[in-house]
Protein backbone atom coordinates (compact mmCIF):
# COMPACT_ATOMS: atom_id res chain seq x y z
CA UNK A 1 0.00 0.00 0.00
CA UNK A 2 2.98 2.25 -0.31
CA UNK A 3 2.14 3.96 -3.63
CA UNK A 4 0.94 7.30 -4.95
CA UNK A 5 -2.42 7.06 -6.68
CA UNK A 6 -2.53 8.44 -10.22
CA UNK A 7 -5.41 9.26 -12.49
CA UNK A 8 -5.97 6.63 -15.16
CA UNK A 9 -5.30 8.02 -18.61
CA UNK A 10 -8.13 7.22 -20.96
CA UNK A 11 -6.95 6.12 -24.33
CA UNK A 12 -8.13 8.47 -27.06
CA UNK A 13 -9.80 6.50 -29.84
CA UNK A 14 -9.96 8.03 -33.29
CA UNK A 15 -13.55 7.82 -34.49
CA UNK A 16 -14.39 7.21 -38.14
CA UNK A 17 -17.05 8.70 -40.36
CA UNK A 18 -17.26 6.04 -43.04
CA UNK A 19 -13.73 6.11 -44.57
CA UNK A 20 -12.71 9.43 -42.95
CA UNK A 21 -10.59 8.93 -39.85
CA UNK A 22 -11.22 11.73 -37.40
CA UNK A 23 -8.81 13.01 -34.76
CA UNK A 24 -9.48 11.60 -31.29
CA UNK A 25 -10.51 15.00 -29.95
CA UNK A 26 -11.77 18.24 -31.44
CA UNK A 27 -9.39 20.90 -30.14
CA UNK A 28 -9.70 24.62 -30.75
CA UNK A 29 -11.35 26.31 -33.69
CA UNK A 30 -14.57 26.68 -31.69
CA UNK A 31 -15.26 30.17 -33.08
CA UNK A 32 -14.87 28.94 -36.68
CA UNK A 33 -17.00 25.93 -35.82
CA UNK A 34 -19.88 28.06 -34.52
CA UNK A 35 -19.61 30.53 -37.40
CA UNK A 36 -19.71 27.91 -40.15
CA UNK A 37 -22.25 25.68 -38.42
CA UNK A 38 -24.68 28.58 -37.98
CA UNK A 39 -24.17 29.68 -41.59
CA UNK A 40 -24.71 26.16 -42.91
CA UNK A 41 -27.81 25.56 -40.80
CA UNK A 42 -29.27 28.94 -41.80
CA UNK A 43 -28.64 28.23 -45.48
CA UNK A 44 -26.32 31.23 -45.82
CA UNK A 45 -23.58 28.99 -47.22
CA UNK A 46 -23.97 25.66 -48.95
CA UNK A 47 -20.40 24.59 -49.60
CA UNK A 48 -17.18 24.92 -47.69
CA UNK A 49 -13.67 24.19 -48.95
CA UNK A 50 -11.15 23.99 -46.11
CA UNK A 51 -7.52 24.19 -47.22
CA UNK A 52 -4.22 24.35 -45.40
CA UNK A 53 -1.06 22.43 -44.56
CA UNK A 54 -1.26 18.97 -43.03
CA UNK A 55 -1.97 18.77 -39.33
CA UNK A 56 -3.84 22.07 -39.11
CA UNK A 57 -7.23 20.56 -38.29
CA UNK A 58 -9.02 20.58 -41.65
CA UNK A 59 -10.48 17.10 -41.25
CA UNK A 60 -11.27 17.74 -37.62
CA UNK A 61 -13.21 20.93 -38.36
CA UNK A 62 -15.05 19.56 -41.41
CA UNK A 63 -15.80 16.27 -39.65
CA UNK A 64 -17.14 18.01 -36.54
CA UNK A 65 -19.34 20.20 -38.75
CA UNK A 66 -20.59 17.12 -40.60
CA UNK A 67 -21.39 15.26 -37.39
CA UNK A 68 -23.16 18.28 -35.92
CA UNK A 69 -25.25 18.63 -39.09
CA UNK A 70 -26.08 14.94 -38.81
CA UNK A 71 -27.43 15.52 -35.30
CA UNK A 72 -29.64 18.26 -36.81
CA UNK A 73 -31.28 15.71 -39.11
CA UNK A 74 -29.00 15.75 -42.14
CA UNK A 75 -28.01 12.51 -43.86
CA UNK A 76 -24.22 12.39 -43.97
CA UNK A 77 -22.13 10.75 -46.68
CA UNK A 78 -18.36 10.88 -46.16
CA UNK A 79 -15.43 9.71 -48.29
CA UNK A 80 -11.68 10.08 -47.89
CA UNK A 81 -9.68 10.29 -51.12
CA UNK A 82 -7.11 7.64 -50.31
CA UNK A 83 -5.91 4.83 -52.59
CA UNK A 84 -7.59 2.18 -50.41
CA UNK A 85 -11.00 3.92 -50.63
CA UNK A 86 -12.82 3.24 -53.88
CA UNK A 87 -15.18 5.92 -55.16
CA UNK A 88 -17.41 3.21 -56.65
CA UNK A 89 -17.76 1.63 -53.18
CA UNK A 90 -18.77 5.05 -51.87
CA UNK A 91 -21.37 5.36 -54.63
CA UNK A 92 -22.71 1.94 -53.71
CA UNK A 93 -23.04 3.02 -50.08
CA UNK A 94 -25.08 6.03 -51.20
CA UNK A 95 -27.23 3.84 -53.42
CA UNK A 96 -27.88 1.40 -50.59
CA UNK A 97 -29.53 4.15 -48.53
CA UNK A 98 -32.21 4.60 -51.18
CA UNK A 99 -35.62 3.02 -50.71
CA UNK A 100 -36.85 0.43 -53.22
CA UNK A 101 -38.82 2.82 -55.51
CA UNK A 102 -35.82 5.15 -55.84
CA UNK A 103 -33.44 2.23 -56.45
CA UNK A 104 -35.76 1.09 -59.25
CA UNK A 105 -35.75 4.59 -60.76
CA UNK A 106 -31.96 4.74 -60.54
CA UNK A 107 -31.54 1.29 -62.09
CA UNK A 108 -33.78 2.31 -65.01
CA UNK A 109 -31.85 5.54 -65.48
CA UNK A 110 -28.33 4.06 -65.41
CA UNK A 111 -28.28 2.54 -68.92
CA UNK A 112 -29.56 5.84 -70.33
CA UNK A 113 -27.13 8.12 -68.47
CA UNK A 114 -25.21 10.22 -70.96
CA UNK A 115 -22.15 10.64 -68.79
CA UNK A 116 -20.80 10.66 -65.24
CA UNK A 117 -22.22 14.11 -64.56
CA UNK A 118 -25.73 13.00 -65.47
CA UNK A 119 -25.37 9.90 -63.29
CA UNK A 120 -24.13 11.98 -60.36
CA UNK A 121 -26.91 14.54 -60.79
CA UNK A 122 -29.60 11.84 -60.87
CA UNK A 123 -28.27 10.05 -57.78
CA UNK A 124 -27.92 13.29 -55.83
CA UNK A 125 -31.47 14.30 -56.84
CA UNK A 126 -32.74 10.98 -55.48
CA UNK A 127 -30.82 11.40 -52.23
CA UNK A 128 -32.10 14.95 -51.75
CA UNK A 129 -35.64 13.77 -52.47
CA UNK A 130 -35.44 10.84 -50.06
CA UNK A 131 -33.84 12.81 -47.23
CA UNK A 132 -36.06 15.88 -47.61
CA UNK A 133 -33.31 18.13 -48.95
CA UNK A 134 -31.07 17.47 -45.95
CA UNK A 135 -27.92 15.85 -47.32
CA UNK A 136 -24.27 16.51 -46.44
CA UNK A 137 -21.48 15.31 -48.72
CA UNK A 138 -18.10 15.36 -46.91
CA UNK A 139 -15.05 14.70 -49.11
CA UNK A 140 -11.69 14.62 -47.34
CA UNK A 141 -8.05 14.64 -48.51
CA UNK A 142 -8.71 15.71 -52.09
CA UNK A 143 -5.04 16.63 -52.48
CA UNK A 144 -4.37 12.92 -53.09
CA UNK A 145 -6.27 13.15 -56.39
CA UNK A 146 -5.14 16.66 -57.38
CA UNK A 147 -2.42 17.53 -59.86
CA UNK A 148 0.30 19.22 -57.77
CA UNK A 149 1.03 21.80 -60.49
CA UNK A 150 -2.44 22.82 -61.68
CA UNK A 151 -4.38 21.69 -58.56
CA UNK A 152 -7.02 20.25 -60.91
CA UNK A 153 -8.63 16.97 -59.91
CA UNK A 154 -7.08 14.00 -61.73
CA UNK A 155 -10.16 11.83 -61.19
CA UNK A 156 -12.89 12.84 -63.64
CA UNK A 157 -15.53 10.82 -61.78
CA UNK A 158 -14.98 12.62 -58.48
CA UNK A 159 -14.81 15.92 -60.34
CA UNK A 160 -18.19 15.26 -61.96
CA UNK A 161 -19.76 14.41 -58.60
CA UNK A 162 -18.25 17.51 -56.98
CA UNK A 163 -19.62 19.71 -59.76
CA UNK A 164 -23.06 18.12 -59.49
CA UNK A 165 -23.13 18.45 -55.69
CA UNK A 166 -22.00 22.06 -55.84
CA UNK A 167 -24.85 22.89 -58.23
CA UNK A 168 -27.46 21.04 -56.16
CA UNK A 169 -29.71 23.53 -54.41
CA UNK A 170 -29.74 22.86 -50.66
CA UNK A 171 -27.08 20.14 -50.56
CA UNK A 172 -24.25 20.84 -48.14
CA UNK A 173 -20.79 20.13 -49.50
CA UNK A 174 -17.77 19.99 -47.15
CA UNK A 175 -14.37 19.46 -48.79
CA UNK A 176 -10.82 19.39 -47.42
CA UNK A 177 -7.55 19.60 -49.30
CA UNK A 178 -3.99 20.69 -48.56
CA UNK A 179 -4.13 22.72 -51.79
Amino acid sequence: WNFTPREVEARAISPKINTVVMPARFIGRRAEMRKYKNSLLAGKIQSLLITGPGGQGKTSLAGKLALDLQTHGYRLFAWSARPENSWRDFELEMEQTLDRPRVNRYDKFLPRAENESARAQFMLDLLMEQFNGRVVLFLDNLETIQDPDTLALKDSTVEAWLRAANQMQGMILLVTSRW
